[in-house]
């Protein structure tokens, strides 16, 4: 495993909810589905991510910087990403609550976006970058690299590729550079911010 990067002790999902509700504040698809104010836009944020990374924490593939947490990056491995409705029921029954009855529409229309746009495009074995987030302090200086590369390692062993969606033409350019290639690009329908699906081939 790459140095100084760590599998995430449970004890720190909070901590680490922080850190991605920070990094996604600005992100404009969160924008479009959270509260417009902004003690209950971070409040939604963090319930949102502490709820991915609990999930996540059932594959131990949370990865994060030794000491200090800078940065998360949250995986699904192989055969793991279909829907577990026990899992996802609390979540709905909440999402009201947290993120306002005039914005479940949204909500509910990019969860199952993206569920129905990697159901048609990945129909075989692959890792799923569900979370990757760095503390707004630390950005532009490589965690975010790093915090991928144990996966990464892993997946090109075993041929397995790898699988994103995401909302910034900077993020899309930083998974570029990591050897992703544009699969959709669209829309929700009523109109939203862009979404962008990413595969990685194994590099043999």
């Amino acid at each position: 495993m790459t140095s100084n990067i760590v599998l995430l002790n449970p004890s720190e999902i909070d901590r680490a909810s922080e850190i991605l509700a920070k990094a996604f504040d600005e992100d404009p698809m969160f924008r479009y589905i959270t509260p417009e104010a902004e003690q209950a836009r971070v409040n939604a944020l963090r319930w949102y991510c502490k709820i991915g990374l609990s999930n996540c924490q059932l594959y131990n593939h949370i990865y994060t910087t030794a000491g200090d947490l800078k940065g998360v990056a949250a995986w699904i491995p192989p055969g793991k990403s279909e829907i577990n409705i026990w899992q996802v029921l609390p979540m709905l029954f909440a999402l009201p609550w947290k993120f306002g009855w005039h914005r479940l529409g949204q909500c509910l229309s990019l969860s199952f976006t993206l569920i129905k746009q990697e159901s048609h495009e990945m129909n075989e074995p692959h890792w799923t970058l569900n979370l990757l987030g760095v503390a707004p302090t630390y950005q532009g200086q490589g965690i975010g690299s790093l915090l991928l590369q144990p996966v990464f390692e892993q997946a090109d062993r075993e041929g397995m590729p790898c699988y994103v969606a995401t909302f910034t033409e900077q993020a899309v350019r930083f998974y570029q550079k990591h050897g992703f290639v544009i699969l959709w690009q669209g829309e929700l329908s009523g109109g939203s911010p862009c979404i962008w699906t990413m595969k990685r081939e194994p590099r043999i």
